[in-house]
């Protein structure tokens, strides 16, 4: 029978027989032996929990209320003291630990999610200087810098005093602690907290390099505070101290716009950062504390207290710098004595020892459209352009000297560029003859400036109409004579500047058919016009901006377009919305603009057949590491027009014989011990005389001359070569008589065909007979000759019949000009299929009648009309006054019965002048008498001449009617009305001599 009964532990159990393993203990207790390892630890187990339930027998059933019941001051210490209080505190502390360590990651994460991965610590975000080299990379041009100045510089080329004098004064633990200082945050905490001082930071160097390079300067916050700490901590994990010492250097706040110890040192010492002295060390090294306090630099840097501050702190540095054993107490009381403020240098102008500064600030905005805007503000980079000194500084020595003749003749202004035609590097610019002037010096006319071109865009006419036609070449005709042509009503024929309509060449004459050889060799304005509406204005337009853009991605940039305005604009001020449609006098340059470093690279476009390469003024773009991050390459280009036309044109230019220019003065040649280069030339003059041009190209240069006033609001007098040619014939020479020549590529299918032949003199100084085959391009589409002869009437360009009029028909051939025209306004292209069917037999002609010679010695004659009207718009009625067979003046006349009158003192004394009246069909009519006007005492035409420069001035006395001046070989030098004339053409010791229009001729002299 078993029984029950308490177990010496209190528990009621059954009791059974005793186990043999078992053991009784004197107080009852049994206990078990020779148990295994599991049954130990459920022993144990069991021991503790008896252990623990009498613990909490006579305690709170809660653990909070436990906890809460043992904090009461009677059981604290016995609990807490207590084995079981140990390993509670334990507990607590360990979950407590576990838990901030979480915190601290969650923080860490928070904070650190929007924080940059701190990998460059140049301080390029803080802006600076950029350096601007020549090409070769060693003659620094210019430290271009905006609101900030700053020059990195390497780690040894930083004097050791300033990074001494740096440590000491702004974290004399650098080198040894981790990127924080726990010390200085929990000084700065209490005291911020407090309110005890001024507001502290406690930053060492490394987390005021984060706040320069993240520009958090201003921003006190803890937040700010905890994201300085993790980056700075970052940054002491990738960097070295030296690195982050230098880095701090290079962005540290010197004063002024000075940033970083090298800028500083060159402003306020003249000298690089590592030539620094103790002194100026601790001068430069006082001031990041408070640089808008402590420059020297403030207006009031001795009243506001500044000065004395200043030294003072420098003071300090010295004795820091001592006591931390950098210095000796002799070194620091030596540089204590130095008044190192009145070494001071004054501050700088801002383009103070700026090299080829118009050439510097084109290369900047190039740098600026290459890689964006903010690019210019990129501290510590080094810019190696394609500027060649050598021929910059020729480019700036013809300028200067040729401004004397600019000034002469009533401008200010001369500018130049050059480009190099293989790569499309500008070699030289110069975009004015003095910076430094106060009114306009730093405009820049060769870049900024938008300019008419007047005749220097003639080129682009030639090239467009041969790209757009299959019926052009060099050999082909253009009328040179003056009719209606679009834009160009011709109605009145009076000089522009007197309310007429019609184009006018600069010579006021008109030569007939020219071929396009010598139309701009002679610088023809009529036939430059005919090219341009032929092929197309807005075609012709978008020709000359192919030849001077830049291409991006195989298509034409927004560089190089030729641009027209709205009436009232301010052209270098205009927008898109500004322009208009252009019209064909921007054929001649007129009411059109253009730049003229795109003007060159248009003009090198051609020398290069057509093939456009980027025009660039920057070689290589290197960061503050020596990193490149951008450099110039070889570009296969793209093909602006057919290597046909842009060859054809470039050689018209380049041909001598066909050039206005004097013999002995022609530009197109230049002979050299290696041997003779060919020049491509085209000059430019605007109707209204403000600009002068001369563009050309060799195969190794293209380069452009621009002079005018610095306003466009005054005319300049004379001859526009007389400025330009000495400064782009002198660049050019120079730069080429060391190179052997080189001839440009032929393209291939340039065929040379049968062309019109020239007899009349086209220019001053051209020579004819043209040549009788010229250059084609291979689409030309040639015309069959078979020489037959036929007479045409020229008013109804019809085959002319016996009742024709004399002075209506002309004998032409399929050899004659009209063979090789494509001028669809040319007044002569007859068709022989039909008869004139304007003239009958029986037309009354026109008549003159009462010729009389007036009281006040005028003579006056009254015209009457015949079957046909007297004017019409294709030819204008006429009445000729005539002495000894010469017509001396000519009136235009409208209407019948109309009444002309001849001024008095026209005729010369003692002549018998008879009239004669043209009409509209080109019958004629003769007064029926002549009168005599008094003799007076003759006086000789007496002939004088005066040099200036390359322009010769002719003045006469002993006529009143009009004069010309011829050379001895009877070539025309120039005309006038008046009591001179002037010209450009006229060698030293050329005989001339000069001719009325009654016959009187003046004795020969020799030109001076």
């Amino acid at each position: 029978m078993n029984s029950t009964k308490k177990n010496p532990s209190g528990r009621r159990g059954n009791v059974g027989r005793k186990s043999k393993n078992t053991f009784t203990t004197k107080s009852g207790k049994t206990i078990r032996i020779h148990r295994n390892i599991g049954e130990r630890l459920l022993a144990r187990r069991a021991t503790i929990a008896d252990h623990k339930a009498l613990r909490l027998a006579g305690l709170p059933k809660s653990r909070i209320k436990r906890f809460i019941y043992r904090l009461h001051p009677k059981r604290l210490y016995k609990y807490w003291f207590s084995r079981e209080g140990a390993i509670m505190a334990l507990k607590i502390a360990g979950i407590g630990l576990i838990a901030g360590f979480i915190m601290l990651i969650g923080l860490f994460a928070y904070f650190r999610k929007d924080l940059p991965n701190l990998r460059d610590i140049s301080g390029k975000n803080i802006g600076g200087s950029i350096s601007y080299y020549d090409r070769s990379g060693k003659t620094l041009l210019y430290e271009d810098y905006d609101a900030v100045k700053r020059i990195p510089v390497k780690d040894e080329e930083i004097s050791k005093f300033i990074k001494d004098a740096t440590v000491a004064i702004e974290d004399k633990d650098f080198f040894h602690h981790g990127g924080f200082d726990v010390r200085g945050i929990t000084r700065a905490g209490f005291s911020n907290i407090t309110g005890s001082g001024n507001t502290q930071g406690g930053s060492t160097i490394t987390q005021q390099l984060v706040k320069l390079t993240q520009n958090w300067t201003k921003d006190r916050s803890y937040t700010r505070k905890a994201k300085e700490l993790i980056l700075a901590i970052e940054l002491e994990r990738s960097y070295s101290k030296q690195e982050i010492l230098v880095g701090y250097l290079n962005a540290a706040p010197y004063g002024s716009i000075d940033y970083g110890v090298e800028a500083a040192s060159r402003d306020y010492f003249n000298k690089p950062a590592k030539d620094l002295t103790l002194d100026e060390a601790t001068f430069l090294a006082a001031i990041p504390k408070s640089p808008g306090f402590y420059s020297p630099y403030n207006t009031d840097f001795v009243s506001s207290g500044g000065k004395d501050a200043l030294v003072g702190r420098q003071h300090y540095i010295l004795d820091l710098m001592e006591q931390q054993g950098k210095i000796t107490k002799k070194e620091r009381d030596n540089a204590k004595k130095i008044d190192t403020v009145a070494t001071v240098k004054p501050r700088k102008p801002k383009y103070a020892g700026i090299k080829a500064p118009y050439f510097v600030l084109t290369a900047k905005e190039e740098l600026q459209d290459r890689l964006g805007a903010k690019s210019v503000k990129v501290g510590g980079w080094k810019i190696i352009t394609t500027l060649d000194l050598d021929k910059q500084t020729i480019a700036e020595q013809q300028v200067a000297k040729g401004l004397t003749q600019v000034k002469r003749q009533g401008g200010d202004i001369a500018t130049f560029v050059a480009e190099d035609v293989k790569t499309g590097q500008v070699v030289a610019l110069v975009g004015g003859p003095d910076f430094t002037n106060q009114e306009y010096g730093e405009n820049n006319y060769a870049r900024d400036y938008q300019l008419p071109p007047g005749s220097s865009f003639k080129p682009y006419d030639y090239i467009s109409l041969m790209e757009n036609t299959t019926n052009f070449g060099a050999g082909s005709v253009l009328y040179d004579t003056q009719g209606a042509v679009d834009g160009y009503p011709c109605t009145n024929k009076a000089l522009p500047e007197k309310g007429g309509n019609c184009i006018w060449n600069y010579d006021r004459r008109f030569i007939g058919p020219v071929t396009l050889r010598y139309a701009i060799g002679g610088s023809r304005n009529i036939p430059a016009v005919k090219a341009m509406v032929t092929a197309g204005i807005n075609p012709t337009i978008g020709i000359a901006h192919k030849l001077m853009t830049t291409y991006k991605d195989g298509q034409p940039t927004d560089r190089g377009r030729y641009r027209c305005y709205k009436d009232g604009v301010d052209i270098n001020r205009a927008t898109v919305a500004d322009e208009q449609q252009c019209y064909s006098s921007s054929a001649i340059g007129d009411g059109a603009y253009l730049r003229l470093d795109e003007h060159v690279h248009g003009y090198s476009t051609i020398a290069r057949n057509g093939l456009n390469i980027p025009q660039t003024y920057i070689l290589k773009i290197q960061d503050a590491s020596g990193k490149t991050i951008d450099e110039w390459k070889p570009s296969k280009g793209n093909q602006a027009v057919r290597p046909d036309s842009a060859y054809i044109v470039g050689d018209m230019i380049s041909d001598p014989n066909a050039s206005y220019f004097p013999p002995g003065n022609k530009p197109q040649r230049y002979n050299t011990s290696l041997g003779t280069w060919k020049f491509g030339v085209k000059t430019g003059t605007t109707n209204d005389s403000k600009d002068g041009w001369m563009m050309g190209f060799s195969t190794q240069y293209a380069a452009g001359v621009w002079v005018g006033y610095h306003n466009r609001q005054r005319a300049m007098t004379g001859s526009m070569e007389n400025m330009t040619l000495p400064i782009w014939q002198g660049w050019m020479r120079a730069v080429h008589a060391n190179i052997k020549p080189e001839e440009r590529a032929k393209p291939s299918g340039v065929q040379t065909l049968p062309a019109f032949i020239i007899r009349s003199h086209v220019g001053f100084g051209s020579i004819e007979p043209s040549p009788s085959t010229d250059l084609y391009p291979s689409w030309y589409s040639q015309k069959k000759v078979t020489g037959k002869k036929q007479t045409i009437d020229i008013v109804s360009d019809k085959l002319a019949t016996d009742c024709t009029p004399a002075r209506a028909k002309k004998e032409v051939t399929d050899t004659d000009a009209s063979s090789f025209s494509g001028d669809r306004f040319a007044q002569n292209t007859a068709n022989t299929n039909q008869t004139d069917d304007i003239h009958k037999c029986e037309d009354t002609k026109p008549s003159l009648s009462n010729l009389v010679l007036n009281a006040d010695g005028s003579i006056s004659v009254t015209v009457s009309q015949g079957t046909h009207p007297i004017s019409s718009d294709k030819y204008k009625g006429t009445v000729n006054f005539i002495v000894n067979g010469q017509v001396i003046q000519s009136f235009n006349v409208t209407y019948d019965q109309q009444i002309v009158t001849l001024p008095a003192g026209t005729a010369p004394a003692g002549s018998s002048v008879s009239a004669e009246v043209i009409d509209s069909v080109l019958y004629d009519g003769q007064s029926p008498n002549s009168v005599t006007v008094a003799a007076a005492t003759a006086s000789p035409l007496v002939l004088s001449a005066t040099r200036s420069g390359a322009e010769v001035t002719f003045t006469w006395t002993g006529s009143s009617v009009s004069v010309t001046v011829y050379k001895g070989s009877g070539t025309v030098v120039c005309n006038g009305t008046a009591s001179g004339c002037s010209s450009f053409i006229v060698p030293t010791g050329t005989s001339v001599y000069a001719k009325d229009s009654t016959g009187k001729t003046s004795d020969p002299i020799t030109a001076p």
